[in-house]
């Protein structure tokens, strides 16, 4: 239609202009204007976060239970818990910005400190946001780290979730200060750049710190040991981890000392694994006899007793073998296995004791280091 008088605003942004309009044209354009649409700003922060917050209490709760998945629902309490600080901060800014209008043309003074203020409440904001998010992060990786570890059977490495979390936290609060630097008209380039050189100053004068760190963080993601595992070092000492550090490795060896081991040195050299994948573990016992036994009355011997050993496994069953011919004896092994790594060595001394006292009532010799001496007569010298 041409020429008609010009339509009406509609919907609620209309009516709140609208309404604005009316309440600009009943008080004027002074400070007291600007006063009532800051209180009533910061009213409609609050409604609309109230409204937030019951929508997601009823509606969000409904639609997060029919999911399968747990993370939805610990993720919205979260939200629940901060919308009301996220709407009290947003109306505190929205009002003081409002404010600021009016103290722009009447106070300069005024103007500043309302500028300072709303500062301050940008960072209350910056900060009340970092702090959801670092909750989220922090509940999303915990979350998924235990999932995985249900799904593959496996123990939660106790080390690597403190430090994902911790540099997801600090990429988090790295954001956060970019931002509140570029709202203030910072020069954030300039910060970046520094950061850059001040990193690799860092870096240059500590590789081997580096190097355990990134150790460490492969042994936590590699996994090829956990807490409470029974390892053998690449320096041959064997005991259980304790602890797994960022920069090194705790292993409490059988002589209770603890043995502190860099990581950079852990995941370039051999680790024997006595713990996984499974506690099993083989027990053995070398027997010599001389020259002339009967060797199935031995094996016989041996076998009997690793078979009514309550700790040798039934399956495989323990076997005796002939092993090799010594200068002075008849190599023999027993061999069996233990369901536990922890019994192998008390199984092992039990075997050896009793298969001893056996020999002893069957008159079994044990081998004895023999050398065959031949003497000659002394040579007849002509003087």
């Amino acid at each position: 239609m041409q020429g008609g008088a010009p339509r009406r605003k509609t919907g609620q942004s209309g009516k709140f202009l609208t309404t604005m309009e009316a309440l600009r044209t009943y008080l004027g354009d002074g400070m007291l204007f600007h006063a009532v649409s800051a209180f009533l700003m910061f009213v409609a922060a609050m409604v609309l976060g109230w409204i937030a917050k019951r929508l997601l209490s009823t509606v969000g709760r409904r639609l997060a239970a029919k999911t399968a998945s747990d993370l939805d629902d610990i993720i919205l309490e979260i939200v629940l818990d901060r919308i009301k600080w996220i709407a009290v901060v947003a109306g505190l800014y929205l009002a003081t910005e409002q404010l600021s209008h009016a103290a722009n043309a009447a106070d300069i003074t005024a103007h500043q400190w309302l500028g300072y203020a709303q500062g301050v409440i940008f960072v209350c904001f910056v900060a009340v946001v970092t702090v959801l998010f670092i909750r989220i992060a922090d509940t999303s990786v915990k979350y998924f780290i235990e999932r995985h570890a249900r799904r593959t059977s496996s123990k939660i490495n106790e080390a690597l979730l403190p430090l994902l979390n911790r540099l997801i936290t600090i990429l988090i609060v790295l954001i956060s200060v970019i931002t509140v630097l570029h709202h203030f008209e910072q020069d954030v380039s300039s910060l970046v750049v520094s950061l850059g050189v001040g990193s690799l100053a860092i870096a240059l004068a500590a590789q081997e710190t580096i190097a355990n760190m990134i150790g460490g963080f492969v042994i936590m993601t590699d996994r090829p040991f956990r807490v409470s595992d029974r390892i053998k070092l690449p320096t041959g000492e064997i005991g259980d981890v304790q602890e797994i550090g960022i920069r090194s490795t705790r292993v409490l060896d059988f002589d209770n000392n603890l043995i502190v081991f860099p990581n950079a040195e852990l995941i370039k050299g051999k680790i024997i694994n006595y713990s996984y994948p499974s506690e099993h573990i083989r027990v053995f016992v070398d027997v010599s006899v001389a020259y002339g036994t009967n060797i199935d009355r031995v094996k016989a011997i041996m076998l009997r007793f690793a078979q009514e050993h309550p700790d040798v496994l039934k399956s495989p069953p323990p076997s005796v073998f002939l092993i090799g011919f010594g200068e002075s004896s008849l190599n023999l092994q027993l061999n069996g296995r233990t369901g536990d790594y922890r019994k192998k060595f008390p199984i092992e001394t039990s075997l050896r004791e009793q298969i001893y006292r056996a020999f002893l009532n069957e008159n079994i010799q044990m081998a004895i280091p023999q050398r065959v001496v031949h003497l000659t007569s002394p040579l007849n010298v002509t003087h």
